[in-house]
């Protein structure tokens, strides 16, 4: 299993799709790796790389879609902390984010139980639950040298955001299947606290009036993005269903939704199960 939540791979470098000056990235997931059009090919050298950086313009190792995404410095900051030592610094730092995110994938497949043949992405809290509970065991990510910092760089994966996430999801696909690999997803708000006990599982396409009352209430929260349209082209025809505190109205509570591609109870236990692990993560 390969987590792709956040991969890491020593390797190439190529411009990102974020090309103006002082750029924003947020994290993408491989479906949107690679560079946009206008954009130059890979760049193979990485010290003629380095040496050829240009202010404003966003560059990655790997294929487009790494943490160890760095953006390119403007004035003379790089050369004030020295192109060699700036590339020494950061070729040693994905390294180090390379052995991370190994130990990362190691722990979300055990974690989350999945077979050799799935692949997991994780989003939001689900990636900040995976790595708080790392990070308990003394395993971090490794932060950006200060000289990086020094000649400019900045790193716009940087995690410490996601602690405020208050939503996530994990998805489990096939690997190598294409764009028809999904096989479960689950989208969850960890705000919400639904003992075991208590856990209720409501089929959203069921038709009947509590579904009918909970999908409304859903694409109205937290978890609404999880239903709309806009966010559906990898789920279609996938069944869906709420974790739910068992009450109706006002007074339901919904912990996340699952999308499964088969609907017999073991598929949606799997999904449900998913849920669970990380939620005792975020308890323990």
């Amino acid at each position: 299993m390969k987590v792709t939540s956040d991969p890491t791979a020593a390797g190439n470098m190529r411009p990102s799709s974020t090309v103006q000056p002082n750029p924003q990235k947020s994290a993408v997931t491989p479906r949107d790796a690679g560079p946009a059009g206008g954009s130059s090919g890979v760049v193979v050298d990485i010290r003629s790389a380095i040496q050829n950086l240009k202010p404003g313009m966003s560059y990655s190792i790997g294929e487009g879609y790494v943490p160890a995404d760095i953006s390119a410095p403007g004035g003379d900051k790089m050369r004030n902390v020295g192109v060699t030592n700036f590339m020494n610094a950061f070729t040693d730092w994905s390294n180090k984010l390379s052995d991370y995110w190994g130990k990362v994938s190691d722990f979300a497949k055990k974690t989350l139980n999945t077979s050799g043949d799935e692949v997991a992405v994780l989003g939001g809290a689900a990636n900040d639950i995976i790595r708080t509970s790392l990070a308990a065991s003394g395993v971090t990510r490794p932060d950006m040298p200060l000289i990086l910092k020094e000649g400019g760089a900045n790193d716009p994966y940087d995690p410490s955001a996601l602690a405020n996430a208050r939503t996530g999801e994990i998805s489990i696909g096939h690997q190598g299947d294409g764009s028809s690999n999904l096989l479960s997803s689950v989208s969850f708000d960890r705000t919400v606290d639904i003992p075991d006990g208590q856990m209720s599982i409501v089929d959203l396409d069921s038709g009947d009036a509590t579904a009918n009352s909970l999908l409304a209430s859903i694409l109205s929260g937290s978890l609404g993005s999880a239903l709309s349209s806009s966010d559906q082209s990898g789920k279609s025809g996938m069944h869906r269903y709420a974790v739910t505190n068992g009450k109706s109205g006002p007074d339901a509570a919904v912990g996340a939704v699952l999308f499964t591609r088969g609907n017999d109870d073991a598929d949606v236990q799997k999904a449900a199960g998913l849920y669970t692990k990380l939620k005792s993560l975020q308890q323990a």
